[in-house]
């Protein structure tokens, strides 16, 4: 006799199904919250001791090349007249300078300009009564003794004022790699000082290698000039041009080392 179906009622071999599901889906979450089946805690990173120090080095050098700027200036009723004017007496002086043995790759204007001149009367400070045009001319000269007759040669054809006058050097990369030599090796005794002063001979540290090197290094070209105007004495002690002073500053940070046997 067959058993009838009733609408509604689950199959035994779907319940079946149902409850084996179930029963695979706990032992899943079981598994991945075992404590044998989680990640590996990293373990702290281990701090590096180290020593940060400064080392200096500096020397003078003797200067090889003078650099002289020179203004020329000029002023008439109308800005086309200063124009022309200070074209001319550029021009002088150009010629001038190239004549006394300078080279034209030598000499570059620096500064250009034409501007007006206002009244200084109280009831006309507003009236243009003129235009003045100006420039400056740089000029590098390698012969140092021969500066000052080059003045007095330039402010006898046309230029009324001397600008500035300082000393420099062409090739400074060799006398700073000097110094960089120095001043690290300067920071290396002050570095292995400092740890021998902090914590003696018998704590086993010994200094290691450096971590990071900054390196600072300038120079001060001597001055020996500010404005003068009109015209210069054409004498060997009109210029001085004194000595280059080069300073180079490391920062170094060294690893400080640990000797276990202690």
């Amino acid at each position: 006799m067959k058993t009838p179906k009733t609408r509604g009622q689950t199959p035994l071999s779907l319940m079946i199904a149902a409850l084996m599901l179930a029963c695979l889906q706990g032992a899943w979450t079981q598994t991945q919250d075992s404590p044998s089946t989680q990640q590996p805690i990293s373990p702290a990173p281990i701090e590096t001791r180290s020593i940060r120090v400064q080392g200096q080095a500096s020397m003078s050098i003797e200067p090889d090349i003078a650099l002289l700027t020179l203004g020329v200036e000029t002023q008439a009723d109308t800005a086309a007249k200063a124009q022309a004017q200070l074209a001319d007496r550029a021009s002088k002086v150009l010629t001038a300078l190239t004549g006394a043995g300078i080279d034209r790759a030598k000499i570059k204007t620096s500064y250009y300009r034409v501007s007006p001149v206002y009244s200084t009367k109280q009831d006309k400070q507003n009236i243009i009564i003129a235009y003045k045009a100006e420039t400056t001319m740089q000029i590098e000269i390698s012969d140092i003794p021969a500066v000052a007759g080059l003045v007095d040669l330039a402010t006898n054809t046309g230029a009324n004022a001397v600008r500035s006058l300082t000393f420099d050097r062409k090739n400074m990369e060799p006398f700073k790699t000097q110094l960089i030599e120095a001043a690290c090796k300067d920071a290396q005794l002050k570095a292995k000082a400092a740890l021998h002063g902090l914590t003696g001979t018998s704590t086993g540290l010994s200094l290691g290698a450096p971590i990071s090197v900054e390196v600072q290094d300038s120079f001060s070209p001597r001055n020996t000039s500010e404005t003068m105007m009109f015209k210069a004495a054409a004498s060997p002690d009109f210029v001085s041009p004194g000595e280059l002073e080069i300073n180079v500053t490391v920062a170094i940070e060294f690893e400080i080392l640990v000797n276990n046997s202690h």
